[in-house]
């Protein structure tokens, strides 16, 4: 039988509040996956909790073991990520990546591979800012770690090499000839395709490197967003959000 107390490093997906002075605390752990935990006394000033149970927050936790949720017992700080919350575009999509997560993941299903890559791509963030690769590389081991891998050498239907869409429904990619035989399909260029494909093989320190015209990346931008609603069946608030600041800001 396991033991009721437990520690674990834990990304901050999100609190709420629960009753008078506590907060359910939403948070991805590197041991047990995905937990629901309640941090009593909370709103409190003095509070020894406030800090490290903050969004997107890299901590050390300990918790007790409970029928419906855990109770976090104390914690602390490993990284804050002050200039992420100094910087408005850095904010949004750090809270992007909390939200994905949070939709996503199963209680208790730990996802060992994708908690490093986690905290891979938030140390970015916050040494040196926004990079639309990056975010895509996130989505799509997201995917991967889900189950969702696509296919991208031939297409889905017959095989063909002569690729020139993305059926959604199947995962994969489709030829011009078999455009009409799947629904829902989305266009994808010759160039977004090579940047998928590099994307799915690729580690994260080399991508900064990577260069890909605006066109390619919002296709491929698109596509994922309509990839990941479909297969999590979940509309994801902050994609909208990024979007207008995108359109202001030339991210």
């Amino acid at each position: 039988m396991s033991s009721s107390y437990y520690q674990s490093r834990a990304i901050i997906l999100k609190n709420m509040d629960y009753r008078e002075s506590d907060k359910i605390v939403h948070v991805f752990t590197e041991k047990e996956g995905k937990v629901s935990a309640v941090a009593r006394g909370i709103k409190k000033p003095k509070s020894s909790l406030r800090a490290c149970v903050q969004p997107f927050c890299h901590s050390l936790l300990h918790f007790r073991r409970g029928r419906e949720m855990e109770l976090i017992t104390q914690g602390s700080l490993i990284e804050f990520y002050a200039n992420t919350r100094e910087d408005i575009s850095r904010l949004i999509y750090a809270v992007y990546i909390m939200e994905l997560l949070d939709k996503s993941l199963l209680e208790k299903m730990p996802f060992n591979d994708l908690y490093g890559h986690t905290l891979q791509v938030l140390d970015y963030i916050n040494q040196w800012g926004i990079n639309s690769v990056i975010i895509r590389h996130f989505e799509l081991q997201l995917l991967l770690s889900l189950g969702y891998s696509p296919s991208l050498e031939f297409c889905i239907n017959c095989g063909s090499k002569e690729l020139g869409a993305f059926n959604i429904a199947a995962g994969g990619a489709i030829c011009e000839g078999c455009r009409n035989l799947s629904d829902p399909i989305y266009p994808i260029s010759a160039q977004t395709l090579a940047l998928l494909r590099l994307l799915l093989r690729a580690k994260l320190t080399t991508l900064s490197r990577v260069k890909a015209t605006p066109a390619s990346l919002l296709q491929l931008e698109n596509l994922l967003e309509a990839y990941l609603e479909y297969h999590l069946e979940r509309k994801f608030n902050l994609s909208q959000t990024i979007k207008k600041l995108k359109a202001k800001m030339m991210i």
